[in-house]
């Protein structure tokens, strides 16, 4: 069994036949001393796996020229004999001082031309080939000396790539842009032709003319700016890549290999990235002001299951408490770390991990919280760190379980670019927004939902929704349009089917290549001023809409779902749908108001023949269902602070406390319920 082979064990870490549970390991901040009571600890806690390196280069590598592994070798061995596994880090995430100083391409040059300076993380340039030339020389060594190490059962390339520098527009970037681009459109005219270049004299005539969309006087070419964006994501995947291709000469085929995700980043793109990652892995932050932050771990973490093709998948970071980079860092309040914690084993997560092991003393994330926080182990924190822990142990026979959806929400990266790019109708238009607009109501009903992307084949599902596609590919057109004749069900939101993979107006009617499939297309774009709102009108049912609206013309044979009520466009349609041989579809030119939405998505998704996993689930109640060969498992989170009581309809056992019930269970405010059913 090997990963080249696209084969998985049980666990998602063949060397971790457990949940895993521990953290970001940081032993270099710390005399060796405290390295033995770090392994008293995280075997009281039930730590078994500690990713250790992420931030270690400059210890490992002190000057160009000298190297020092003794230290690692202690900790990989200490680690060893205490029982706990290591998903190594190659180091490469936050180059040393000396290699900015000694090397300054290496450094990343902003869209003015300014180079950035060393001195915090992640400064690089992705293009840069004397960075890639010292980070592979790293790894080069580091699997040379722990390839075989028996404590190293994962490695973890880089981190949380793109988070502080995602692009580079220095001279080196633009050379590497410039060569994407020929690899992509292979001549000038194409390129001239498919970027609109005629537009505000534009027209290139040599390769060298062309550059990344740096500071202008006015708005850059968006066609530009999209391919950048693409490029930028694939310039930080080649790194990934590289580094993968040094280490897998060294180490066991069966040991698998990471990155750490971080839910929905704006800038790579997630689906083109997970092909090349053994095990997707995430990091979560909830921003603990946002009182419907629980919904947006959901979806994350559905999200994180989807990159992986529905196999589990890690947590790989969160935080026991208070984080340290929003203007206010509030702690965790009652309940929520386990409760958020075991979510995301309910979306699919098979470990639950954590920056970090230890609250650093100093440096920009002392105020972070950790597994071990400053005030030790005699904390609210520690107890509950061990708590979670002895959790995870009783709900073993979950591992390697898998969550089945007849719901697909589609999510394409250049599409979420290219609406959020300047020149647009409106500014207010949001992805992000979009997704959880139309997520939230089919999550709080009971819904299983995966996330799917417009080019892969959509047929399986019976139910496929699009809260914003604005650009769609031709491929794109075609996965619809076959699976709406195979029987999916569709809908579609507004300024949806606009564009072209780049950026290209369909024009002669916006929808043109899905009027067939959605009964109508939108003569023109209506955005609503922020001041603004419409009244809309579905049956006897009544709402609003603000933001967005549209003028739409209905094809003969749909029908008027919902019309305008007031404002210009009264009397004309604001929802239409349309029968189709084996399926329905229904397209949306407007954004509903939060109540008409959600009983609108619920009704669609009862003619699209899908049923939630409980009936009638109680507000403030999340489900979702979890099988393997072992069983089912039903997981019942309690976002409320009020004990509720939810009709599951089978007989069921709790995993964690043992209690067992007929078809009721009850469920206290704040708390998780992990049954077996019976």
């Amino acid at each position: 069994m090997s990963f080249s082979d696209n084969q998985i064990s049980r666990s998602v870490i063949p060397g971790l036949q457990e949940y895993a549970f521990g953290g970001d390991y940081n032993p270099e901040q710390w005399p060796e001393h405290i390295w033995l009571e770090d392994m008293q600890l995280m075997r009281e806690a039930g730590v078994n796996l500690v990713t250790i390196g992420v931030f270690s280069w400059a210890k490992l590598q002190p000057t160009e020229n000298t190297w020092s592994f003794e230290w690692l070798d202690r900790v990989l061995d200490l680690c060893h004999q205490n029982g706990i596994k290591v998903d190594l880090a190659t180091a490469t995430a936050s180059p040393p001082p000396w290699l900015g100083l000694n090397h300054p391409s290496t450094l990343a040059v902003d869209e003015t031309g300014v180079r950035m300076a060393w001195g915090a993380r992640q400064h690089y340039s992705p293009s840069s080939s004397v960075f890639k030339k010292f980070s592979l020389q790293l790894v080069e060594k580091m699997v040379e000396r722990y390839g075989s190490h028996p404590a190293v059962v994962m490695w973890h390339v880089g981190n949380e790539y793109g988070a502080h520098t995602h692009r580079c527009f220095s001279e080196e970037s633009a050379d590497a842009f410039r060569a994407w681009l020929q690899a992509k459109y292979k001549d000038l005219d194409t390129l001239n032709e498919r970027w609109g270049t005629a537009f505000w004299s534009q027209w290139y005539s040599s390769w060298d003319e062309v550059m990344p969309p740096r500071k202008t006087v006015y708005f850059p070419n968006p066609a530009q700016q999209l391919d950048f964006k693409r490029f930028s994501s694939d310039a930080m995947l080649e790194l990934y890549k590289g580094e993968v291709e040094v280490i897998r000469r060294g180490i066991d085929p069966n040991i698998p290999i990471t990155t750490n995700f971080m839910r929905f980043f704006p800038h790579a793109d997630y689906w083109s990235w997970a092909r090349h990652i053994n095990v997707i892995s995430d990091d979560w932050y909830p921003d603990l002001a946002d009182p419907e932050s629980h919904i947006e771990g959901a979806m994350g973490a559905d999200l994180m299951r989807s990159l992986g093709q529905g196999k589990p998948w890690i947590l790989m970071e969160q935080a026991t408490s208070a984080i340290n980079w929003r203007e206010v860092n509030p702690v965790k309040p009652k309940n929520a770390y386990r409760r958020w914690s075991l979510q995301q084993t309910a979306h699919g997560a098979d470990g639950i991990l954590h920056f970090q092991w230890r609250a650093s003393i100093r440096g920009a994330e002392k105020w972070h919280s950790g597994m071990v926080p400053h005030t030790g182990t005699d904390t609210k924190v520690w107890r509950e760190v061990s708590a979670l822990g002895e959790d995870l142990k009783k709900i073993q026979p979950v591992i390697g379980s898998r969550i089945e959806s007849q719901i697909a929400i589609l999510l394409d990266w250049s599409s979420w670019w290219a609406l959020e790019l300047d020149s647009r109708p409106s500014t207010r238009l949001s992805q992000r927004t979009a997704l959880l607009d139309y997520y939230r109501p089919l999550s709080q009903a009971g819904y299983s939902i995966d996330f799917a992307h417009p080019e892969q084949d959509l047929s399986k599902y019976k139910l496929v929704i699009a809260p914003s596609l604005y650009l769609i590919s031709d491929l794109g057109i075609e996965r619809i349009r076959s699976a709406a004749a195979a029987g999916t069900s569709f809908v579609l939101g507004s300024f949806s089917g606009a564009v072209d993979a780049e950026d290209g107006v369909r024009v002669g009617g916006h929808l043109m290549g899905l009027r067939e499939v959605f009964g109508c297309y939108t003569e023109e774009w209506h955005p609503l001023l922020p001041s603004e709102s419409v009244g809309i009108k579905i049956g006897t049912a009544r709402g609003e809409v603000s933001g967005w609206s549209e003028h739409i013309r209905v094809l003969p044979g749909a029908s008027v779902e919902a019309t305008f009520e007031t404002g210009d466009l009264a009397g004309l349609p604001a929802i239409v749908s349309n029968q189709l041989p084996k399926a329905k579809s229904w397209y949306l030119g407007c954004t509903p108001d939060r109540t008409m939405l959600s009983e609108f998505l619920e009704r669609t998704a009862i003619e699209a023949g899908v049923a939630p996993v409980v009936l009638n689930l109680p507000k403030g109640m999340e489900v979702t269902k979890r099988v393997n060969e072992a069983g089912s498992f039903l997981f019942l989170i309690n976002h409320s602070n009020e004990d509720k009581l939810v009709e599951i309809g089978q007989s069921s056992r709790d995993l964690i406390t043992e209690d067992s019930f007929e078809h009721a269970v009850p469920v206290g405010a704040g708390l998780v319920r992990v049954l077996r059913l019976n």
